[in-house]
């Protein structure tokens, strides 16, 4: 599975390679292809809060400190009626509040790699695939704030889906993709997590043990259906960036399931060059892991830095 992850990333990080000239007309650009202005931010955000004795005991407050990183990266590569993009997003924080044990913030890897063909000015047929996971593993804490079991980590879980579809494209900064035919591969790679996330079902009058949706005994759990993409990206103000992101996928093979809900935005304000201020909010519902709608919400300050 760890070869899914950095076959991904070897595809991510050199699809600009398919460019080695510069067009000097616009038939050189037919031939040769064309780049989009491409961007890469790495950031790195900084929390704290504090408070004295007395302000502690009248207000019950708890000093906190906190440390995030950010790594973006898109690039979108034209040749002919095909564009070639990709999308890396990875999100790492960690805070820790007085007299507690430290925990995760934020951890998210997200990549998206993608070609597409024109079929009029603003539909495209494109095949694409995404993963999304995490870096570090996560714990389970009690009301206190001590550590618990783990319940996540790497590949336990992930997420890849492969397909191919059509995308509307009215806008520059807006895309609407309708997958008909998308795999889904949900992966649990590591028995601890199993067996601290394990939830019983009955299924033709057994006990089956699952995790995330992949049945105990088994590494991957195979899907297939349909899938909706809606992206939004694009400087809304001076200084001011919005992106957001929505996918669903409901599965019909081998059996039909609810819904899953995926959403990112990410908000980002510019101070100055470098100094920054970012609004991040995740939401997540999928029946295999709790059937509830699943919320994070984080604001930071801290320093951009764009390639």
């Amino acid at each position: 599975m760890k070869k899914v992850f950095l076959t991904i990333c070897y595809f991510s990080f050199t699809i600009n390679l398919f460019a080695q000239e510069l067009p000097k007309n616009r038939e050189d650009s037919l031939r040769i292809g064309w780049w989009d202005p491409r961007s890469t931010q790495f950031g790195i955000n900084f929390s704290q809060s504090g408070f004295n004795d007395a302000w502690s005991g009248a207000q019950g407050s708890v000093g906190s400190i906190g440390i995030g990183f950010i790594f973006n990266n898109k690039a979108i590569y034209h040749k002919n009626k095909g564009v070639f993009s990709s999308d890396i997003q990875f999100q790492y924080g960690t805070q820790k509040n007085n007299g507690q044990d430290a925990r995760k913030s934020i951890d998210r890897i997200f990549m998206d790699v993608k070609y597409g063909s024109k079929l009029s000015p603003t539909i495209n047929w494109f095949a694409g695939a995404n993963f999304l996971s995490q870096f570090a593993p996560g714990f389970a804490y009690d009301a206190s704030g001590v550590k618990g079991n783990k319940i996540s980590s790497l590949f336990a879980p992930g997420f890849l889906s492969e397909g191919v579809g059509l995308e509307w494209k009215p806008l520059k900064f807006f895309v609407l993709q309708l997958g008909g035919a998308t795999l889904r591969q949900t992966f649990m790679t590591n028995d601890i997590v199993f067996a601290n996330t394990q939830q019983e079902g009955t299924e033709d009058g057994q006990k089956i043990f699952r995790s995330y949706g992949v049945e105990k005994g088994k590494k991957v759990l195979n899907e297939m259906g349909f899938q909706v993409i809606a992206a939004f990206d694009k400087d809304i103000a001076k200084n001011l960036n919005l992106k957001w992101r929505y996918q669903g996928f409901v599965a019909y093979a081998p059996k039909t399931k609810p819904v899953d809900h995926n959403i990112s935005l990410v908000t980002t304000a510019k101070v100055n060059k470098y100094l920054n201020v970012n609004f991040t909010v995740l939401g997540v519902y999928d029946a295999d892991i709790v059937k509830k709608f699943q919320l994070s919400e984080g604001l930071a300050v801290g320093f951009l830095f764009t390639l």
